[in-house]
């Protein structure tokens, strides 16, 4: 019998290289979470197999294979290099149901590999509510015993505190993404507590694009001004100089049309560098929760992430999948910080934190299950 150690910060890719190394014969002897010298909490998984084989290649059974090679086969190249449009479509659709059913599959080990049926039952809600299954396996255990999820696998986001320092937040996101509704609704709940707060928007290019925030401004009694061009940085700054709080909302823009992104990425870049060194910048790239995941994905691929500080979500009563915002989350590599879900000002808005996810996500767990 053969018995390998295998290591990995996160259990499930621990358990996936048992099987690219032994296969899926591989028996799991035992896994151990282990605090090494450097003080990272690493997995450790003992696997034995009966007889010493060759390692399998990444698993597509034997008749996938044959559907794959025979779909592949369905797409004939021109000699200009174009996929002929002959059964081209089928083809490709036929393809996605195989990846499909693959990924299916990796689901369905990661469940089997958690050690109780509680665990089980736990991954297979977070899975329902849109949590793909290597973050469901990594949170399986602590849904299950209520403990607040994702404390040492999600980034998050220090709060923000104005009372303790000038801040300036930028806020960036798709067309209808919710910024403008998020940024007054934080211009309301800061100033009601007594901070300074002024607001700055760069959506001058859109029909009525000011309105929104400039009646909010007026409600609220706080100072509001455009910036349509680069040289209406200095004088907007000489005005807010006592502002504890900067609250710059931008138009939105798609991957299609990504005009508005750049002409924002240049005024939030001048403006940066015309603050105070004593102003704290945060860049919030905010996501609605009722867009299609993959949708949302291509907006974090297409937006200059680097720049970006933290990701914000807004929508989370306009979808029955929230765990996505987990799956954004970690895609990005951004820290969660702000959460909106309602149209009210200042209500139905909040921090995220590990305590808040797993309410959030409990919610719709207790509904899935009653």
């Amino acid at each position: 019998m053969r018995i390998k150690v295998f290591t990995a910060p996160h259990l499930h890719e621990a358990l996936a290289k048992v099987r690219q190394n032994m296969g899926p014969d591989a028996l799991i002897l035992d896994r151990q979470k282990i605090q090494e010298g450097n003080g990272e909490m690493v997995w450790h998984v003992h696997a034995a197999l009966d007889q010493i084989s060759a390692p399998e290649s990444p698993r597509i059974a034997p008749s996938e294979e044959k559907d794959v090679h025979a779909t592949l086969a369905n797409i004939r190249i021109s000699e200009d290099g174009q996929a002929s449009t002959h059964n081209t479509d089928t083809a490709l659709a036929r393809l996605e149901r195989i990846v499909a059913g693959l990924g299916h599959a990796e689901s369905g080990n990661l469940r089997q590999a958690l050690a109780s049926g509680a665990e089980q039952e736990a991954f297979d809600h977070l899975m329902k509510v849109g949590v793909s299954g290597s973050h469901a396996f990594d949170m399986a255990a602590d849904f299950s015993q209520k403990k607040p999820l994702g404390s040492n696998t999600i980034g998050w986001a220090d709060r923000v505190t104005p009372a303790k320092g000038r801040n300036a937040l930028f806020f960036s996101g798709p067309s209808g993404c919710g910024k403008s509704t998020l940024v007054a609704k934080l211009a309301a709940h800061y100033s009601m507590k007594g901070i300074r707060v002024v607001l700055l928007s760069s959506d001058t290019e859109r029909m009525g694009g000011l309105d929104a925030l400039r009646a909010y401004a007026n409600t609220l009694g706080i100072p509001f001004h455009p910036l349509k061009k680069l040289t209406d940085i200095e004088k907007v700054l000489a005005q807010t100089q006592t502002a504890q709080l900067m609250l710059i909302d931008t138009e939105g823009w798609s991957p299609q049309r990504d005009t508005g992104l750049k002409r924002q990425g240049e005024i939030w870049d001048a403006l940066s560098r015309e603050l105070p060194e004593d102003v704290s910048q945060r860049r919030f790239f905010m996501l609605p929760a009722n867009m299609d995941e993959e949708d949302g994905m291509q907006q974090l691929k297409h937006t200059m992430i680097s720049e970006m500080t933290d990701i914000a979500f807004s929508k989370l009563d306009e979808t029955q999948k929230p765990g996505k915002i987990v799956n954004w989350s970690m895609a990005s590599a951004l820290p969660m910080s702000y959460c909106s879900f309602g149209p009210e000002v200042p209500e139905q808005m909040g921090w995220l934190n590990a305590t808040a996810l797993t309410t959030l996500l409990s919610k719709y767990y207790r509904e899935t299950v009653a």
